[in-house]
């Protein structure tokens, strides 16, 4: 029985059907860092797009593996890309990937977690801090069960790297000045007090950010950010706006083996489009009118 056929038969799965795996490029310079949100069968309606099943995650675990990838956390994808800025040899392998999730849905701990174990693969966990059951300062926030407050230090024995979402989940690029450095600060003291060691990386919920936030994300003690933009990550981009590719509940095998391969023709730049500004700009504008930053829950 080969290494993924035993990781399935350990859960008491069927071997799904091999899909084939394209060639992927022979360079350690775009990287397909996967942004994952709940691993589940019973999503609720607010998070349903974006969860997948407990099997389909498994399947995308093989991919990694068959195409040969070796993954890192995002903190050190980072640390690699500092090295070498630096002009240090790094030893990062050609064909690297992250896995990262946001939110904290309680399903990580249930059905995420016991396949990355099965697979020897590290994850990246931003969590929203106000959105945890038991935790300090709670916001209001999806109905589908959450992460418990008192889970953190576990996730962080098992080796999950654990960095801030904001905490209360809004769209930071509506926020004024004051509310934005809170709901940068706040996450990471919290985080920090519970876990006894500092948060250093951060992910913007939605993706929205801009000049302003990445400049007060990185005042705020950050050394990196993740975006979304749905892109391979290239080295070239602004260490606080990393390129992550959304696994959706539409997203197909040959879709996520082709991000393997190397394809995602979107961009290979931190600049905006122009669209992306102007989507800013409206809805700055909409929360000026209501009086209130963007947010799903308020």
């Amino acid at each position: 029985m080969d290494q993924h056929a035993r990781a399935s038969a350990a859960a008491g799965m069927p071997r799904l059907a091999r899909h084939a795996v394209p060639e992927p490029p022979r360079s350690a310079s775009r990287v397909p860092v996967l942004l994952y949100h709940a691993i589940t069968d019973e999503p609720g309606e607010h998070i349903a797009p974006f969860a997948v099943s407990p099997g389909t995650f498994r399947r995308h675990l093989d991919l990694l593996q068959e195409a040969g990838y070796r993954c890192l956390t995002f903190g050190d994808l980072m640390q690699h890309r500092a090295r070498a800025a630096e002009g240090h040899e790094t030893g990062m392998p050609e064909r690297t990937a992250v896995i990262t999730f946001d939110d904290g849905f309680a399903d990580f701990a249930d059905s995420a977690l016991p396949a990355l174990r099965a697979y020897r693969l590290p994850a990246t966990l931003y969590v929203t801090t106000g959105w945890l059951v038991g935790g300090p300062r709670r916001e209001p926030g999806p109905a589908d069960p959450m992460l418990a407050w008192s889970q953190l230090p576990e996730l962080l024995e098992d080796g999950v790297e654990l960095g801030a979402h904001s905490h209360s989940h809004p769209h930071l690029d509506t926020l004024d000045t004051a509310a934005l450095r809170t709901e940068l600060t706040l996450p990471k003291e919290l985080m920090e007090d519970a876990l006894g060691r500092p948060v250093t990386t951060f992910a913007y919920p939605h993706g929205y950010h801009g000049p302003r936030v990445r400049r007060l994300t990185q005042e705020a003690g950050y050394e990196n950010a993740a975006a979304v933009r749905n892109a391979l990550s290239r080295p070239t981009e602004h260490p606080f706006s990393v390129s992550r590719l959304t696994v959706r509940r539409t997203t197909t095998p040959a879709q996520l083996s082709g991000w393997l391969a190397g394809v995602d023709g979107v961009r290979t730049t931190h600049r905006e489009r122009l669209v992306t500004t102007g989507w800013r700009t409206y809805r700055r504008g909409r929360a000026l009118l209501r009086r209130g930053p963007g947010s799903d829950f308020r």
